[in-house]
C-alpha cells in the first residue's frame, strides 16, 4: 500500500513540475505578488485586532521599538518654555530628609503664588496625613484637658496647633494661591481597592464627583447607547478605586486629577489615557486636562468627550480638538530626552539660591527626581545612563494638549487615515513591487528593493517629524522584502531551467565562455554579424599526422585524437580561451571574446606555455604505452579580427575572422621551418614582452603579405629567465652578424653555440642559411626579411 501511494505521489509530482514548467514566468510571478499582498494585509489586520497575543504582539513590539527609533532620529523639538519642572531632587532629600515637609510645599507654593506663576501641578499624591509628633502631643493634651482648663489655655492650644499642623499649613497655601492642582494615582484592580478605607474612598469620591471629565456624549447626537459601555468595550481604562489625598490639602486644591499613566506590552510609556472610567460612576480626567482648563479659561460647556459605538471618537476642550485611540489613550509626542524642559532643585527653591522670579508666567509642575524614589520610568528616549523621572512625561503631555493644533508639538497620530495610508502602501508594495521586480534583473530589483525600503523609512520619518503620523513600516517592509525574495527566488528556478536549455543546445558546439554570455543575453549572441576587437588567436597543429595515422586503426586514430584533443581543449579552458574549431588534428582557440580580458595575449602565451607541459605528459604515457609520441607547433598572434556569430539562422559558430587570423596559422606552419615549438608574432610579443622569455628569430614576409613582421619564439615565463641568459647572448650575437652580413663571423657563432646547445632548432636553421648566403647572398640592399615558402592556412 504505502509503495503505491509512493509511486502515485511520484508520478502527481512529475506531473506537477512538468505543468509548472509550462507557467509563464510573468504569470506565477503575480500571482505570488497577490499572495504575499494578501498575506500581508491579513498580517497587518490581525495584529490591528490581536496585537496582544502571543505572536502578533511581537510584530506590535518591533512597530513600536521603530516608533521609538524615529523619536531618536528625530532628537530635540521645540517645547512650550513656560513649562518648568521643580525637581525633589537627591539634594533636596539630603537637606530636608524625606518625606519631604508639608510645611516645606506650603513654602514652595506660597513663593510660587507670590512670583506670579501660572498653574502648579503636583506629581505627588499625600494620601496620608504628615508625621507630626509635635501636633500629636498638643492634640492629646487638648483631649485631656478638664472643664475648669481655663479658656486663654485652650485659646492657646489651638494657635499651637494650627501653627503645628503642617497639612493644614500647605492646605491653606494651596488654596491661598487659587491655582494648584493635585494629583492622585488610581487603583486598577478590585483586590487593591479593598485594602482602602471604604469611607476615605467615599469621602474623596464626593470630591472626585465635584470635578469629573467635564461632559460625555454618545457619538453620534442622539444615539441611545450607553458611553460607558462602549469605552469598556474598547477596553478603556477602568479603575475600581483610588488613592486620595487627605482632605485637608485635596478639598483647597482649585483641581485635581489622575497621574496614571499607559504602560506598553514592553513596559515603555508612550500613550497616556485622555479619560478613565471609575467604579462604574463616571468618567474623570488627568492632572494636564486640569491644568489646561485653567490656563485657557475652559468652561464645563466647552469641554466634551464624544464617544461612540466603536469607542472614543473625539475629545474637544475650548479650541482643541482632540482624535485619541479608540480606548480614549493619545500618543504622546516626546519633545526630547529628559532634561529637556528646565529643571531646578525644590531645595535651592526653598533656600533662594534660584530666584522666585524665575517662575514669573511659568507653569510648575512638582514631583521627584531623585531615582531613590521610584518614579523611573522607562520612554522612547530612555537610555540606561539617563533615567527618565515620571513628572517630565506629564509635562511633555501637557505641551501636547496645549499645542495640538501643531502637527510638529501636538499629540501624534494614529486613526483612520494613518491606517488606510498603511493599508494602501501594502498594496502598492505588494502589487506594483511584485511588477517591478519581475520585469527586473535580480541585482537590480534587489537595489530597487533596498532604495524602495530606504525611501519608504525616509518618508515614515519624514511624515512623523513634521506632521506627527505614525505610520507602520515593519509590515509594509517585510511586504517589499517577502515579495522580492518570493519573486527573485522562483525566477532563479526559472532562469536556471532556461540556461540549462540554451547549454543542451549550444554545449556541444560552442565554448563555455560564449554559453555563459548567452544565458545572460540570448538577443545579442543569436543575432549574427561580428565586431572588430583586438584579440589574440592560436592555432596549433600535430607534426607528421599522417605519418602517425597510417600506422594506427582508425578505432585507435580516433582515441588518439580524443585524449590529445581533451587534454589540450582543457588547457585552453583553465585561461578561459574560447575554442573556435577543430580542423582535423589542428586547434583554433582565442581570447578576449566573448569574455573581455585585458591580457589576452599574456592568457594566449601562458596556454601555449602549458600545452606543452601537457603534451609532455602525455607523450610519457604513450610512451609507458608502447605508442609513438607527439609532436606540435603553435603560432600565436594578436590584432584587430572581427569576431561575432558567424553564419545563418541554420547554423553558426562564433568565431574569428581576419588578416590577422591568417597570419597565426601562417606562423604555425613555420614553427617546422625554425625547428621550434611555439612562435609568436612582434604584435604578441610587444603586449607580454616584461612576462614572458622570449628570442627574435627573424623578419619574415610571409605568402601574400608585403609588409614583413617580425617573430619571436616563445620560450618560458619570465620567472625562469635566468636560465636562458647564456643562450640569449650566444644566440644574438651570432643573430646580429647575420643581420650584418657576416657570414663566416656568423657561422663561427653559431657552431660554437650549437656545440652547447645542440639541439637548439633555430640556430640550426640560422647556420644553414648562413652557409647557403655565403655562396650565394642576397643583394646588397637586402633589409634582413626572409621571404618564406608557401605554407598551409587553416
Amino acid at each position: 500500500m504505502m509503495h503505491d501511494v509512493k509511486r502515485i505521489a511520484k508520478v502527481v509530482a512529475v506531473k506537477a513540475m512538468r505543468l509548472f514548467a509550462l507557467v509563464p514566468a510573468w504569470e506565477v510571478d503575480a500571482v505570488i505578488a497577490v499572495v504575499v499582498t494578501a498575506g500581508a494585509l491579513a498580517l497587518y489586520l490581525a495584529v490591528a485586532r490581536y496585537q496582544e497575543r502571543t505572536g502578533f504582539s511581537f510584530i506590535g513590539n518591533i512597530e513600536l521599538r521603530s516608533l521609538d527609533a524615529r523619536f531618536e532620529m528625530r532628537g530635540s523639538r521645540q517645547t512650550d518654555l513656560d513649562i518648568v519642572i521643580i525637581g525633589v531632587d537627591e539634594k533636596t532629600l539630603r537637606k530636608t530628609g524625606y518625606p519631604i515637609p508639608r510645611r516645606a510645599y506650603a513654602s514652595l507654593v506660597n513663593k510660587l503664588a507670590s512670583a506670579g506663576c501660572k498653574v502648579i501641578g503636583f506629581d505627588l499624591d499625600f494620601p496620608t496625613a504628615e508625621n507630626n509628633s509635635a501636633l500629636d502631643v498638643l492634640n492629646r493634651l487638648k483631649g485631656q484637658a478638664g472643664a475648669h482648663t481655663s479658656p486663654e489655655f485652650m485659646s492657646e492650644i489651638d494657635n499651637q496647633i494650627a501653627s503645628s499642623d503642617n497639612d493644614a499649613a500647605f492646605g491653606e497655601a494651596v488654596a491661598k494661591a487659587g491655582n494648584v492642582i493635585l494629583g492622585h494615582v488610581f487603583l486598577d484592580s478590585q483586590q487593591k481597592a479593598q485594602s482602602l478605607s471604604s469611607q476615605e474612598a467615599e469621602d474623596y469620591y464626593k470630591l472626585l464627583w465635584d470635578h469629573p471629565f467635564p461632559q460625555t456624549h454618545p457619538y453620534p447626537d442622539g444615539a441611545n447607547f450607553s458611553p460607558a459601555d462602549a469605552f469598556m468595550r474598547q477596553k478603556g481604562n477602568t479603575v475600581f478605586g483610588v488613592e486620595p489625598n487627605i482632605a485637608k490639602i485635596a478639598e483647597r486644591a482649585k483641581s485635581i486629577g489622575y497621574l496614571d499613566t499607559v504602560f506598553d506590552a514592553d513596559g515603555t510609556i508612550r500613550r497616556v489615557p485622555l479619560l478613565i472610567y471609575y467604579k462604574d460612576l463616571d468618567f474623570v480626567p488627568p492632572i494636564e486636562i486640569e491644568m489646561l482648563r485653567y490656563l485657557e479659561n475652559i468652561s464645563i460647556d466647552d469641554s466634551n468627550a464624544f464617544i461612540g459605538q466603536s469607542g472614543v471618537h473625539e475629545i474637544r476642550l475650548g479650541a482643541h480638538a482632540i482624535h485619541p485611540a479608540k480606548d480614549g489613550t493619545a500618543l504622546i509626542n516626546y519633545a526630547g530626552p529628559y532634561k529637556t524642559y528646565p529643571h531646578y532643585s525644590l531645595a535651592d527653591v526653598l533656600t533662594g539660591e534660584v530666584s522666585p522670579a524665575t517662575f514669573h508666567n511659568k507653569i510648575v509642575f512638582v514631583g521627584p527626581t531623585a531615582k531613590g524614589m521610584g518614579d523611573m520610568r522607562i520612554t522612547p528616549f530612555s537610555t540606561p545612563e539617563a533615567a527618565y523621572m515620571g513628572v517630565e512625561i506629564h509635562a511633555n503631555v501637557l505641551d501636547n494638549l496645549l499645542h495640538s493644533e501643531n502637527p510638529r508639538r501636538g499629540f501624534l497620530k494614529r486613526g483612520t487615515r494613518e491606517e488606510t495610508v498603511d493599508l494602501v502602501v501594502i498594496l502598492l508594495f505588494g502589487i506594483g513591487g511584485g511588477i517591478l521586480f519581475a520585469k527586473t534583473p535580480p541585482l537590480r530589483a534587489g537595489i530597487a528593493a533596498l532604495s524602495i525600503l530606504g525611501g519608504f523609512a525616509a518618508v515614515a520619518f519624514i511624515v512623523f517629524a513634521l506632521f506627527g503620523m505614525w505610520i507602520y513600516v515593519v509590515i509594509p517592509a517585510a511586504t517589499v522584502v517577502i515579495d522580492y525574495a518570493a519573486i527573485s527566488s522562483y525566477r532563479m528556478i526559472f532562469e536556471e531551467r532556461e540556461k540549462r536549455k540554451v547549454r543542451k543546445t549550444f554545449e556541444r558546439y560552442v565554448a563555455p565562455g560564449v554559453i555563459k554570455l548567452i544565458e545572460e543575453n540570448p538577443e545579442k549572441y543569436f543575432r549574427t554579424g561580428g565586431e572588430m576587437r583586438e584579440l589574440t588567436v592560436m592555432f596549433s597543429d600535430i607534426r607528421g599526422f599522417t605519418e602517425i595515422s597510417e600506422g594506427l586503426t582508425p578505432d585507435e586514430l580516433v582515441h588518439l585524437l580524443n585524449r590529445y584533443l581533451g587534454d589540450m581543449t582543457g588547457v585552453i579552458f583553465e585561461s578561459l580561451g574560447t575554442l573556435d574549431k577543430y580542423i582535423g588534428d589542428a586547434i583554433m582557440a582565442f581570447w578576449g571574446s566573448p569574455v573581455p580580458q585585458s591580457d589576452h595575449a599574456y592568457r594566449a602565451c601562458e596556454t601555449a606555455l602549458k600545452m606543452s607541459v601537457a603534451l609532455n605528459d602525455l607523450n610519457q604515457r604513450l610512451t609507458h604505452e608502447g605508442k609513438k609520441t607527439l609532436k606540435i607547433g603553435i603560432g600565436i598572434n594578436s590584432g584587430q579580427m572581427n569576431v561575432g556569430n558567424m553564419g545563418s539562422e541554420f547554423r553558426f559558430a562564433w568565431t574569428v575572422m581576419g588578416d590577422n587570423v591568417n597570419l597565426a596559422s601562417r606562423l604555425e606552419g613555420q614553427t617546422k621551418a625554425y625547428k621550434t615549438m611555439r612562435l609568436i608574432t612582434e604584435f604578441t610579443y610587444e603586449e607580454v614582452k616584461d612576462q614572458m622569455v622570449c628570442r627574435q628569430l627573424d623578419v619574415i614576409r610571409v605568402q601574400g603579405k608585403e609588409k614583413p613582421v617580425a617573430i619571436y619564439e616563445l620560450m618560458d615565463f619570465v620567472r625562469s629567465k635566468d636560465q636562458y641568459e647564456d643562450l640569449l647572448a650566444h644566440f644574438n650575437a651570432a643573430r646580429d652578424a647575420y643581420i650584418r652580413q657576416s657570414w663566416s663571423e656568423a657561422i663561427t657563432l653559431f657552431e660554437g653555440l650549437l656545440e652547447r646547445y645542440p639541439e637548439d632548432g633555430p640556430s640550426i636553421v640560422l647556420l644553414d642559411r648562413c652557409k647557403e648566403f655565403r655562396v650565394s647572398p642576397p643583394s646588397r640592399d637586402w633589409d634582413g626579411v626572409y621571404t618564406t615558402k608557401k605554407e598551409a592556412v587553416h
